[in-house]
Parts: C-alpha cells; sequence; structure tokens
C-alpha cells in the first residue's frame, strides 16, 4: 500500500516494517559470498567515487547490509569500511570473507571518532525510518572529515510521481492510519537537500536512476511487461535499463544520488 504524505510531500510505503530481523531474514534467501566476492553493484558507484574521493582515501557504508559495496571500495583502492544493525548478516559475511572491515552499528550512533572518514555512502538507508534521517545526517557530518563527500540514495519523488500526486492519483495518508507495516519513504530531494544544507552541507549533484522500476511502478498498464525486462539479467536486458535512465531517469527515475560536501 502507498499513501501520499501532504504535509511533508512524500509516498509511504507499507509492506513489511524494516527492521534488522527483516533485513536478516531478506539476506538469508542470497548466496553471501557470491553475491559480495561477485564485484558487482551499481554502475554509478565507482564512477562518483573515483570522481570526488582519491584512492586510498578511507570511506565508510552506513547501512551496508551484505557488503558488497565495501568489497568493490576496498577492490578499487580506498580504505573501506561497513556498518549495519543486521547482525546475523553482518557476522556471516564477516566469516566468509573475514579481510572485510565490517562491524555491527546503528547508522545514528557510530563508535568512530570525529573526522574519522573521507567520504561517506549512504545507499537507500535514511527512507527506512519513520520518525525522521535527522540523527543519520547528524551523525554522518560528525564522521566526515571537513570537505568530506556524503553520497545519499533514497527513493525519490519524481516528476511522473509529483505529478500523479497533484492529480490525486494516491490514497492519502492520515493520522490514523496504523504504521506498524511501515517499509519505505519516497522523499522529495529538494527538501532533503535544504535540510542537509541546514545541517554543514553544501549540494554538489544530483542524479536520478533506476528509470525502469520507476515506470513500471507508477504506469500500472505497462507493469507486466517492464516486469519482465526489470528482473531479466540479459545482456540486452541490462543495457536497455541504462539507457532508460540516461533518457528517462531525470523524470521517472525511482532512486536518486545526492553528492554532498561537508562545509562546516
Amino acid at each position: 500500500m502507498t499513501l501520499y504524505d501532504v504535509k511533508h510531500k512524500r509516498l509511504a510505503v507499507f509492506e513489511k516494517a524494516a527492521t534488522s530481523d527483516f533485513w536478516d531474514t531478506q539476506w538469508k534467501k542470497e548466496n553471501i559470498k557470491e553475491r559480495v566476492s561477485s564485484g558487482k553493484t551499481h554502475h554509478f558507484i565507482e564512477r562518483f567515487t573515483t570522481q570526488y574521493v582519491p584512492e586510498g582515501s578511507r570511506i565508510l557504508d552506513g547501512g551496508c547490509g551484505t557488503g558488497e559495496v565495501v568489497f568493490c571500495l576496498q577492490k578499487w583502492g580506498y580504505d573501506a569500511y561497513g556498518i549495519d544493525y543486521a547482525q546475523e548478516t553482518v557476522q556471516t559475511v564477516r566469516e566468509l570473507l573475514p579481510d572485510l572491515k565490517l562491524t555491527v552499528q546503528d547508522v545514528k550512533h557510530t563508535n568512530f571518532a570525529d573526522a574519522y572518514f573521507d567520504a561517506y555512502w549512504s545507499l537507500g538507508v535514511i527512507e527506512h525510518f519513520w520518525n525522521g534521517y535527522e540523527q543519520i545526517v547528524k551523525e554522518a557530518h560528525r564522521i566526515l572529515k571537513p570537505g568530506g563527500i556524503f553520497f545519499l540514495s533514497f527513493p525519490v519523488m519524481s516528476p511522473l510521481r509529483k505529478l500523479k500526486a497533484r492529480m490525486n492519483r494516491y490514497p492519502l495518508l492520515s493520522p490514523s492510519t496504523n504504521t506498524n507495516d511501515f517499509y519505505e519513504f519516497m522523499l522529495d530531494q529538494d527538501i532533503v537537500t535544504r535540510e542537509l544544507t541546514g545541517q554543514g552541507f553544501e549540494l554538489e549533484r544530483i542524479y536520478l536512476y533506476d528509470a525502469l522500476k520507476g515506470l513500471k511502478d507508477e504506469l500500472p498498464f505497462l507493469h507486466p511487461v517492464l516486469q519482465k525486462l526489470y528482473k531479466s539479467k540479459n545482456l540486452l536486458a541490462r543495457g536497455f535499463r541504462l539507457l532508460l535512465t540516461i533518457l528517462l531517469g531525470r523524470w521517472t527515475g525511482h532512486m536518486t544520488v545526492l553528492v554532498l560536501r561537508k562545509t562546516t
């Protein structure tokens, strides 16, 4: 169930609460060692990281899950760390791949020293907290060095979703809505940017991606066809998904990355 939150200009998705147990259960379905050591990850992560962060820099993946981004960052020449609150998953990965610097920690309250990291990746984390992400951002600001880079990714209110909201195509969130099964928000990137700017960050770049998911989820009449394309591992299908992001990402992208620099 997806409801529109008029006050905060965001969508709220209710499926199953994104607790640590939920993620442990999800990742149990994966062949973790194969997934992590394959070195496969989103195509843009290496491009963005190498553009903004010199090789050898210390980087944190906050909410690292099974650690595949940490593995890739390490492979690309970075001093990479990962933290997650899914204890069973982190323990499993550490047993399988002991060279990865993974620990069980809360992204709101870590044990790292002030100004410890040169950069911080947060991939699909802040949207899962019903009470907001302010403390996550404060902690990221604390552990980043002055001038450090914060790569922040989350499901976004794309222009297509904003249009549907203006056309009243979503049921409305109400004060009486039961939030026990809250899963995630789709956030307004302008609001997020404004809030982070007020917390000592400066916006460097915005990039919307995963245009195919944005299309299939928001245009039900195309869903059956697009779902097959979305699930396909065929090289041609993967190329088409990338092409769609290049052509339509800014209008239909499901996710966004904000590249921010710590200024104060």
